[in-house]
């Protein structure tokens, strides 16, 4: 059980990390991860994955907020994948990198070397675009990057209605300036899943030098003095201690990263008193400038069939059959086939809105996604670099217990505002031909919504975070950041952490492509370390 290194969670930055650490086959890796194999039907099957692994308690860890003040005491449910994969292994598969001025205003708040131009290598070399390498591209990386295979219909209906209401058409929404609208390029290999883990894991499976632990929850991580040195785990109920000679990189996401710093005694030292854990480290930032991207759905009535009613038995098995045979068909689809991007008032320097468009019509609810069943579609409207700030603490020592999430999504009024303001837009759209010949009614929000406080009552009703947790071991030089430019957690030796939780401001965009370039430029300093 001793290693090089030991890293907790194989999630987008954590398979990154592993892979690229153990590619050499001298480096020793441990890879924790609490979760199971990713090989099955809900996981390589996109369609399936919606109807039988988000809310599974067998692969999604199922975390639910604590009561948001600031939205009527809405509680969040908040999916974050327990599998191999992580994450990558149950989301919508959409390839959205950001701005480039998000990492070069990261770069301006002190974290040096995060700017545009030094994180676009580490995109490119992670990916395996099928459109091939360019300026902005990679071709012959370990992530799959496809583009959709059978989009439905009233996907382009609806992007031309986008088009008639002034967003410029775009074949590639990865490629600076990001106003736009246009289909998405899917994480995906021949319409499967194409998971951080198959990525990076996958091709790894026969390396000797790699070891990759399964239903292994991690407690904390042991420390001699103020250097880590390995971590405590239970796999079946026994409890193993992993050492790790050169770095312990911690990967376990923006809701468990926190937590687990907290149990091992790392962070605000009057907080971790009151739980009787002993403080190595006084880290105030640790579980601070907690983050997501705050959004609300659309969701109209269509004529047409939309995928909500084509999914009877006999077209289950022909759907199914189509995707196992040749990859393609309803089976294939990725969470939206249409991604847009724009300004909530025109004198922005940049978008702050985000559309995402399925046709097929769902709601977003305290318990999870509902699908109707009758014909509709659903626009979702989220606003990017949000202002509000909630937290992450613990409720108890226990490990096993999940911690207190505190989104205070809707903190900031300016916010809200921002998310009216895209919210408007979307009706506009689904109100402009050709998509409007196809609505036969708005349920959501409903004709009753018209006046500003009306818009602001059902922000506050119906507002969630989108499943991009963020920021909250932010990367930085002042006194709240948790970790510096090189990821290396402020105050101790040989510990890194490397995911969504370092984003000062989370970026313009989905998160897993983000998440995987952070494990590869984690990887990269970690080998120039050692």
């Amino acid at each position: 059980m001793d290693f090089d290194y030991v890293v907790i969670g194989a999630g987008s930055a954590g398979c990154a990390v592993a892979g690229r650490l153990s590619e050499d086959g001298r480096a020793r890796v441990l890879l924790l991860e609490a979760g199971g194999s990713d090989r099955r039907l809900p996981i390589l099957m996109p369609a399936a994955t919606y109807l039988l692994a988000i809310g599974n308690p067998r692969y999604d860890w199922r975390y639910k907020a604590a009561a948001d003040p600031t939205r009527n005491d809405r509680r969040d449910f908040m999916p974050r994948g327990k599998v191999l994969g992580g994450t990558s292994s149950i989301n919508g598969m959409c390839y959205v990198r950001g701005q480039p001025e998000d990492f070069d205003v990261w770069a301006q708040m002190g974290c040096h070397g995060w700017d545009f131009a030094s994180v676009l290598p580490y995109y490119k070399r992670a990916e395996d675009n099928e459109n091939g390498a360019d300026e902005y591209h990679g071709a012959g990386g370990p992530l799959s990057v496809s583009n959709i295979r059978s989009a439905h219909p009233l996907s382009e209906i609806f992007l031309q209605s986008c088009v008639n209401s002034g967003l410029p058409r775009k074949t590639d929404i990865n490629r600076p300036p990001q106003d736009g609208i246009g289909f998405l390029q899917a994480t995906q290999r021949g319409g499967w899943r194409c998971s951080a883990a198959r990525a990076y894991l996958w091709p790894a499976r026969r390396r000797s030098n790699l070891r990759v632990a399964t239903h292994a929850h991690v407690e904390r991580i042991t420390f001699t003095g103020k250097r880590a040195t390995g971590v405590e785990y239970v796999v079946a109920g026994r409890k193993l201690t992993a050492k790790a000679s050169r770095a312990v990189v911690l990967c376990a996401g923006a809701l468990a990263s926190p937590q687990i710093l907290m149990l091992s005694g790392i962070g605000p030292e009057a907080h971790l008193r009151t739980k009787g854990i002993p403080v190595l480290q006084d880290l105030p930032g640790v579980g601070e400038n907690f983050h997501d991207h705050p959004g609300t759905s659309h969701t109209v009535w269509t004529r047409g069939k939309t995928y909500n009613v084509q999914r009877g038995f006999f077209q289950s098995m022909l759907y199914g059959a189509q995707w196992l045979l040749a990859g393609r068909g309803p089976g294939s689809t990725p969470d939206a086939h249409v991604i847009g991007f724009t300004r909530s008032r025109a004198e922005l320097n940049r978008c702050d809105v985000q559309f995402h468009f399925t046709p097929a019509g769902y709601d977003l609810t305290e318990n999870g996604p509902i699908l109707f069943d009758r014909p509709a579609a659903t626009g979702l409207i989220n606003i990017h670099r949000p202002r509000s700030r909630g937290w992450i603490r613990l409720k108890s020592a226990d490990p096993f217990e999940q911690p207190e999430i505190q989104p205070n999504l809707l903190g900031d009024e300016g916010d809200r505002e921002t998310l009216i303001r895209g919210h408007r837009l979307m009706r506009r759209i689904c109100e402009t031909d050709p998509m409007a010949r196809q609505v036969i009614g708005e349920f959501k929000p409903g004709s009753d919504v018209q006046t500003d406080d009306e818009w602001r009552a059902f922000v506050r009703e119906t507002a969630m975070g989108f499943y991009h947790p963020a920021g909250s071991c932010k990367m930085g030089s002042d006194r709240m950041a948790v970790v510096d430019e090189r990821l290396k957690l402020r105050g101790v030796e040989g510990l890194y952490v490397a995911d969504a939780s370092i984003m000062p401001i989370v970026v313009s965009g989905n998160l897993n492509a983000t998440c995987i370039m952070i494990g590869e430029k984690c990887a990269d300093m970690l080998k120039q370390a050692s």
